[in-house]
């Protein structure tokens, strides 16, 4: 099997946020580029075509096979009269140079062309390309005011960074998630500047003693994934969520909540204080909070125990009340209903909640809560089907749903 052959069978594995985007993967000489090629790969999964190029030191490090192995494109480690620096990075659709080390972040700040990266990086800049830059390198450096300025100036000029991971006296290379996420971040679509998203995300826990809480499985990643796509697009976003064990989105005000009780006080003082266009309610709150909370740890020895659960109030029915100009996004999550149950139960809690979008689907193992991908009937305010979408990609499916509320959220406006 040639290397070709085997990047098809990965391509799009994951998503097609990247489907028809050309990444140039430009390495460095640093010693974290062993992680590069895991990241190449990642670009692939999302659909992306990626070409590389290396330095001379980046070439003693890593051999340039790996890369060809990983991308399936040939590698440039030099530059030919054919100008490999200006055609080659004029035909793809943004520059991302991992890892970034001083050396090369000073080069690029000062305009220097010496090595094929930073020529391939003063040709992106000069044609206006997406450049990201991934730093790697010791700590004290990272800190250098020199090296910080040297970032300052590349930032005021458009380019963006991932930041490093600070631990061990070392500013090592983000995960490869991360920067694959801010490729996804860097290509997004640029239409909803100017507008506030208010997204609410994760589960909720109520207390049953000191130790012990019920919660819901949720895991946070459809409202973390709604809220980065949306800051991406240039929204800004407040994002209110539930205790969960994802890292926080980019760029976003993050505000942290532990019960259902707290979650519905916050979302009511925040749309109570401030305007926000959209509202997406991803998050799976408790529809109940537990009345009689015990305050020391139960014993072991109890046989039984009764605990009493009293109705919480639901965010997705006033939250209109409180902003009836925002545009309400609310998610219906059901188990083992038919597909025709499933649509009647969403079209209530439109009425109920006065919504202009539902997102209506089933969940259960493997499915919405804690995978990667969730599948969902959207219905219009109106009661009506509009499509399905998935199973995809919870990135893909916000990106896909942004989509049509900012088409009508627009139309509504106008």
């Amino acid at each position: 099997m040639s290397f070709r052959e085997d990047i098809k069978l990965i391509r799009g594995s994951r998503s097609n946020l990247l489907s028809g985007k050309r990444i140039l993967l430009a390495l460095t000489g640093g010693i974290s580029i062993y992680r590069v090629p895991d990241v190449a790969r990642e670009l692939i999964r999302h659909g992306a075509d990626v070409v590389t190029f290396m330095s001379r030191e980046a070439a003693k490090l890593l051999s340039p096979k790996v890369m060809e192995w990983a991308t399936g494109n040939r590698v440039y480690t030099g530059l030919s009269g054919y100008a490999e620096h200006v055609n080659v990075c004029l035909s793809v659709d943004a520059v991302v140079i991992a890892p970034a080390t001083a050396n090369t972040i000073a080069k690029v700040a000062n305009g220097i062309g010496d090595t094929t990266v930073t020529l391939c990086a003063m040709v992106a800049l000069g044609a206006g390309k997406p450049l990201l830059m991934v730093p790697a390198m010791n700590e004290s450096m990272w800190r250098n005011p020199i090296v910080r300025g040297n970032i300052d100036r590349l930032r005021s000029v458009g380019v963006r960074f991932v930041e490093p991971v600070l631990e061990e006296g070392k500013a090592k290379l983000a995960p490869s998630e991360e920067i694959v996420e801010s490729v996804i971040d860097l290509l997004a679509p640029g239409d909803m500047n100017g507008l506030s998203v208010l997204v609410t995300s994760g589960p909720t826990h109520e207390r049953i003693d000191a130790t012990k809480y019920i919660t819901t499985p949720s895991s946070g990643l459809t409202g973390y994934y709604f809220a980065r796509e949306a800051m991406a697009r240039g929204a800004r976003v407040t994002l209110v969520t539930g205790p969960v064990n994802i890292r926080d989105p980019p760029n976003v005000e993050v505000i942290r909540v532990t019960s259902v009780l707290e979650m519905y006080e916050e979302v009511m003082r925040l749309v109570g204080s401030r305007h926000y266009d959209i509202a997406i309610l991803t998050a799976a709150p408790l529809d109940f909070y537990v009345k009689n909370t015990f305050s020391d740890k139960l014993s072991s020895d109890l046989e039984r125990v009764t605990i009493e659960l009293v109705q919480a109030p639901k965010i997705a029915r006033d939250l209109k009340r409180a902003s009836p100009g925002t545009y309400l996004v609310g998610y219906k999550a059901e188990v083992n209903v038919s597909m025709d149950e499933l649509i009647a139960r969403a079209i209530r809690r439109i009425r109920e909640g006065n919504w202009n979008l539902a997102l209506a689907h089933t969940v259960g193992p493997g499915r919405g809560f804690g995978s990667e991908k969730d599948e969902v009937v959207v219905i219009n305010g109106d009661g009506n089907v509009m499509t399905r979408l998935g199973p995809m990609h919870k990135r893909e499916l916000a990106r896909e749903v942004l989509n049509m509320v900012v088409r009508d959220y627009r139309r509504h406006a106008s």
